[in-house]
């Protein structure tokens, strides 16, 4: 997968985790989902409806929610701290190593230099340059005291916002 958005070809941004203010990531991790947690969730379902076919078993007749509450039980929430984040301005992935936030789609841009080699042909948010590549970021409302690192412009109209 390419960092950048292959319809816009504005670049994913990465941000430090503790550069944002610390409600704004209880609100990610609140209000995100686990991806792995997710993703095992599917592959049990579809486990489960591989084996009624296989046994001719009616999946319907199946109470799942039995199973994935178990699933549940044994699974910490955010496990290794991955989280997929998304509402209606933005879309993020904080990464499970803590390395950082990817902002996938934001209604917002600044520019700012590449971020490799940890994540080639993103840019790096805590590393802003009026000469480096457009970038989505975050606005001022994810920052302590609406400080915002860096200039702010909208994807939509290339407007800067003060």
């Amino acid at each position: 997968m390419p960092n950048y958005d292959e319809e816009t070809g504005i670049r994913y941004g990465i941000i430090s985790p503790h550069s944002i203010s610390g409600f704004a990531l209880d609100d990610v991790y609140s209000n995100g989902i686990d991806p792995i947690y997710e993703a095992g969730k599917t592959e049990l379902l579809k486990d489960i409806e591989a084996f009624c076919e296989d046994h001719n078993i009616s999946f319907e007749d199946i109470d799942t929610d039995s199973f994935i509450d178990a699933y549940s039980n044994g699974y910490g929430e955010c496990g290794d701290g991955q989280c997929d984040y998304s509402d209606n301005d933005y879309t993020l992935h904080v990464s499970g190593d803590n390395f950082g936030i990817y902002v996938i789609k934001s209604p917002y841009y600044t520019f700012c230099r590449g971020c490799s080699p940890c994540a080639p042909g993103a840019g790096d948010l805590d590393n802003p340059s009026d000469d480096g590549e457009k970038t989505y970021c975050l606005d001022k409302s994810w920052f302590d005291d609406e400080k915002v690192p860096y200039r702010v412009y909208r994807v939509d109209t290339d407007e800067e916002i003060i």
